[in-house]
């Protein structure tokens, strides 16, 4: 019994981090979390997210991540000082064992730090650079503590995401695993956003973290439908738009699972491995997964989301129509491009065109705060976190929902950390879509690139929306395809597709 227990125990130590990576994926979407409020919390009576410090699921199970890897690896470096004790002599040529282990590991430490910083790829380069950018705007930012909870934030999404990199070098989890976890997490929450919708109401699930909706709830993201008001679908997201954000992700790596499995099945290909995580799972459950999915996304009514998937796939579907054999994914693709353009074109009609009188207006007004923030701060910024400050500072007389971020990432990183920081962030994505896309590309099958495909949605997503750069489930949906695609294409590895 007692060797039994040990075993289990032993496993789930060693299998620590694969187990909450998984976790993470299903589960990240859940909005749970406790917010600690600040002054500008409720700035005339209405709760500000961007003003509010929070502690959330997902960061927990971030933490909790670092923490096991951070733990694991000491022990793996006290485990053989033995390797690198030329390194720490002393004037009598002897040290105690403590010191010796003591020194050896702060020694590996700093070799490490040293190759991180020097020996990047270009994009890692632009990444550190960014970042270390937006460590320094703390310094003129009004408010240091959001500012500085920003930045952690972002450190510790792109630390997990080294740690899921060097676990995927060694093995220990493939893009298939992460696939699974994501997928489990898309039907949930098209699920929910289904059920909300049906019911024009929340469905009470606050242990999941799902908001308080309802048609008449100031502040609930609604259309209007012959006079009626009714919800659009949440899931447990903050607003509609970021599940479909998150349905862009679960749509495309859907297609290209369902496209990879179609050619193989076609070629007969024997050397592709059956014994895969996916492989088992049989094709019309991803299919219903699909298209409970697609039903979900129609539901966010989010245009940029809507022309992001359309124009991808339209761009799919003329660069490889001669490529494509399979008739019946032909007919797919052209039907699923079809659905979304008459599904645009007939929101025009539901009083909900792409952008309503309103919805323009208050755009506006972001947009001149914004351009008088360039104005005034055009290499520097306010500082990272510091735009809604900004709005505060010069339109204190506006209602207190009215103080949203513009609804631009590239005009929204320009306010907050100059054109100095917009330059470092659109170095990085250029030359990771290089490294990892324009430069292997032999053909651009969806099953070859899914990845890029979802990164190009989001950069053009991010001109019409802000949530990929300031709201914490927003942050992370974006940085999935950056992750998969890092597991996908390794350093130095050429891709032969």
């Amino acid at each position: 019994m007692r060797n039994s227990f040990t075993t289990k125990t032993s496993w789930l130590w060693n299998n620590a981090e694969k187990i909450l990576i998984f976790l993470f994926f299903a589960t990240f979407s859940f909005n749970l979390r406790k917010v600690f409020p600040t002054f500008l919390s409720y700035f005339h009576g209405e709760f500000n997210e961007y003003m509010t410090p929070s502690l959330s699921w997902s960061d927990v199970l971030i933490l909790s991540v670092i923490i096991i890897y951070i733990i694991k690896y000491i022990f793996s470096q006290e485990a053989k000082p033995e390797k690198a004790l030329h390194y720490v002599n002393n004037n009598n040529g002897t040290l105690s064992s403590n010191t010796n282990c003591i020194t050896v590991l702060l020694h590996r430490i700093t070799g490490s730090f040293k190759i991180m910083i020097f020996s990047a790829r270009s994009e890692t380069f632009f990444l550190k650079l960014f970042m270390i950018w937006m460590a320094i705007s703390i310094f003129w930012a009004p408010l240091q503590l959001i500012a500085a909870y920003r930045l952690l934030i972002i450190l510790l999404i792109v630390n997990f995401s080294i740690i899921i990199r060097n676990q995927a070098k060694k093995g220990y989890i493939k893009a298939e695993f992460i696939y699974l976890g994501l997928f489990m997490g898309g039907i949930i929450q098209s699920l929910i956003g289904i059920l909300q919708f049906i019911l024009n109401r929340s469905l009470g699930f606050k242990f999941f973290g799902e908001s308080l909706l309802g048609p008449d709830i100031p502040g609930v993201a609604k259309i209007v439908v012959s006079g009626m008001k009714h919800i659009r679908a949440y899931g447990t997201f903050p607003h509609p738009n970021i599940l479909a954000g998150f349905l862009v992700l679960q749509i495309i790596l859907l297609i290209s699972v369902l496209v990879k499995r179609q050619i193989q099945n076609k070629r007969g290909d024997k050397n592709v491995p059956h014994e895969t995580i996916l492989s088992k799972i049989p094709t019309w459950l991803f299919i219903s997964v699909l298209v409970i999915n697609l039903s979900s996304f129609f539901l966010t009514f989010s245009r940029s989301a809507f022309l992001s998937i359309f124009l991808a796939g339209l761009a799919l579907l003329i660069v490889n129509i001669r490529l494509i054999r399979n008739r019946i994914l032909l007919i797919f693709t052209t039907f699923i491009i079809l659905l979304l353009l008459g599904y645009i074109l007939a929101s025009l009609n539901l009083n909900y065109s792409l952008y309503s009188t309103q919805s323009l207006e208050e755009r506006v007004l972001f947009l001149n705060v914004s351009r008088e923030t360039i104005s005034e701060h055009p290499w520097l910024g306010v500082g990272l976190g510091q735009f809604i400050y900004q709005e505060i500072i010069s339109q204190p007389s506006w209602a207190g929902w009215q103080y949203q971020p513009v609804h631009n990432i590239y005009l929204l990183i320009t306010s907050e950390l100059g054109m100095t920081g917009l330059m470092f962030f659109l170095l990085y994505l250029l030359t990771l879509l290089y490294n990892c896309c324009f430069m292997r590309i032999k053909s651009v099958l969806l099953t070859n690139y899914p990845y890029c495909i979802i990164i190009l949605c989001y950069l053009f997503i991010s001109f019409f929306d802000h949530y990929f750069w300031d709201i914490k489930p927003g942050i992370i949906i974006f940085a999935i395809p950056f992750i998969l695609s890092q597991i996908s294409f390794p350093y130095g590895e050429k891709n032969e597709a």
